[in-house]
């Protein structure tokens, strides 16, 4: 029996690019959740109803613990977090400067980071026992790719984490997961390569495509909604890794 999250609270990073609104609109739409929708950016198109946005940098503590504060006294506490932000890197390991390692592991490991230690400080997820938090990491970060070593790194480092979360908060039944998708059309990763890459992508998928945001997020969702998973990392990517 999937987990009932009709009511309760979910906050969702990166909410602002087309795979965070897929997951947005199917928790908002088929779920009936209240969601806290967080960019580091403004928000260029309307929120839909239940939505309530948040501007914060998961680089910055203080943005996040910050955000979980405004998050638990104006919806309630939190049960459901999804580490959407993240950027891409696709450049040669001895061409990246010491930016490249500055930007990439701050957004998207340390932030991820950031997100989880102010939802448990401040979010009430310890309160509640019964949460779910979810990170967006990459195939690359389990099978590699040539001009993206840094990229890779950090979101590996993410299959890491939810093992000893998953142990350090078991108890608590706050389940820790990754969901690894491949490439995903105009998302990500194939915003930074060129059509020539892609299409050599889509040629290496025994499915021959990318995938589709809507498609990625559907397995967000329903790995959120299965109540005994946790530590797990959960592969999208059309056959690629076989």
């Amino acid at each position: 029996m999937s987990w009932d999250v009709s009511g309760k609270v979910g906050v969702i990073t990166g909410a602002s690019c087309s795979l965070g609104r897929e997951i947005v609109s199917r928790f908002a739409l088929r779920h009936h959740m209240k969601l806290a929708c967080v960019s580091r950016n403004p928000f260029t198109t309307p929120l839909l109803d239940n939505c309530t946005a948040f501007r914060a940098d998961v680089t910055q503590s203080n943005d996040c613990n910050n955000l979980f504060k405004s998050v638990q006294e104006q919806l309630g506490n939190v049960s459901v977090v999804v580490n959407c932000a993240g950027i891409t890197l696709n450049k040669l390991f001895l061409l990246n400067t010491d930016n490249d390692y500055d930007l990439v592991i701050k957004t998207n490991l340390i932030g991820s980071l950031n997100v989880t230690r102010a939802a448990l400080r401040y979010g009430g997820l310890l309160k509640m026992q019964d949460c779910s938090v979810l990170y967006v990491g990459s195939i690359v970060g389990m099978t590699g790719n040539e001009g993206q070593v840094l990229y890779g790194a950090t979101k590996a480092a993410l299959h890491g984490a939810i093992k000893s979360l998953g142990k350090e908060y078991g108890s608590k039944n706050i389940r820790f997961n990754v969901v690894a998708p491949g490439l995903i059309e105009g998302e990500g990763m194939s915003q930074t390569l060129t059509e020539a890459q892609c299409e050599a992508w889509r040629r290496a998928s025994p499915l021959g495509r990318l995938a589709t945001a809507s498609e990625v997020s559907e397995v967000v969702v329903n790995t959120i909604l299965s109540p005994y998973i946790t530590g797990q990392s959960i592969i999208v990517d059309g056959g690629l890794s076989l």
